[in-house]
């Protein structure tokens, strides 16, 4: 919860209603039952929805080419995409790639052989520099953190070389690079939502029950991503082109749509 300290939630428009209703929620109080779904929805309106998700507020990913850092100068404000989307453009590319060549052939042509033959710790460390660039704005942080989420979830138990390669290829058979996409858009929703909430919640009920109540929502968002968009056919394209960026704004646009927000 470390990106949400000293952040100062927006107020006024959506965000007033908003406030009251993730108040009645963890604390259980209010005349209407509050769900994280009803939560879940009214705040992704209030930080604009997929124009505010694709626009982002401050620093980019690395180039899906791979060595600029997030946030230099010569993206922002370029109309490059956004950390989250230029993240997960990153991503889809290189897990497409790992379809295409394998995991060794797809480190040499970015350019990292150092990690080819390492340890698993070692490669998805490096995979995180290479996708998500450093954490130098909060959109940054967040999308880094996502993206470790990601990380963990496939590569869990992981300790060799060939085990990182035999969990990206189970992933990818699995949930699809569209569903692996997905769910890093699920968890940087949820990382937002903690950003703003978490202090404000500790505040009014304790580390405990706000932890639970983030829970409620962490899970719903990772259940109703994985029932609804594991396995979705990505199309093939150029992901270092602006047809990348589509794509993935396709399903940044397709991950807001399960939870009932269409623009």
């Amino acid at each position: 919860m470390g990106t949400s300290r000293g952040y100062k939630m927006p107020t006024g428009g959506k965000w007033t209603p908003l406030k009251n209703e993730a108040t009645d929620f963890v604390q259980g109080t209010g005349s209407n039952e509050i769900t994280p779904a009803d939560l879940l929805s009214d705040f992704i309106r209030a930080i604009g929805g997929l124009k505010g998700l694709m626009r982002g507020h401050g620093g980019s990913a690395p180039s899906a080419g791979g060595r600029q850092p997030a946030g230099d100068a010569s993206t922002r404000g370029g109309g490059g995409p956004s950390a989250a989307v230029g993240t997960a453009q990153n991503l889809g590319g290189f897990l497409s790639r790992i379809g295409e060549v394998g995991l060794e052939e797809t480190l040499r042509e970015r350019g990292l052989d150092d990690a080819v033959g390492k340890s698993a710790s070692a490669v998805s460390d490096t995979l995180l520099d290479e996708f998500a660039g450093p954490a130098s704005t909060l959109d940054n942080a967040i999308a880094r953190e996502s993206l470790a989420e990601i990380r963990d979830e496939i590569l869990t138990d992981a300790e060799t070389f060939e085990d990182v390669e035999k969990k990206l290829d189970t992933a990818i058979d699995e949930l699809g690079i569209f569903g692996i996409l997905a769910s890093f858009f699920g968890h940087y929703i949820f990382k937002m939502f903690c950003r703003n909430f978490y202090e404000e919640w500790v505040k009014r009920v304790g580390d405990a029950k706000a932890a639970r109540s983030l829970g409620q929502i962490k899970e719903y968002i990772i259940s109703s991503v994985r029932n609804k968009l594991t396995g979705r056919e990505v199309a093939t394209v150029d992901w270092k082109k602006d047809e990348g960026k589509q794509v993935t704004e396709g399903v940044l646009k397709e991950t807001l749509d399960v939870f009932g927000v269409t623009e």
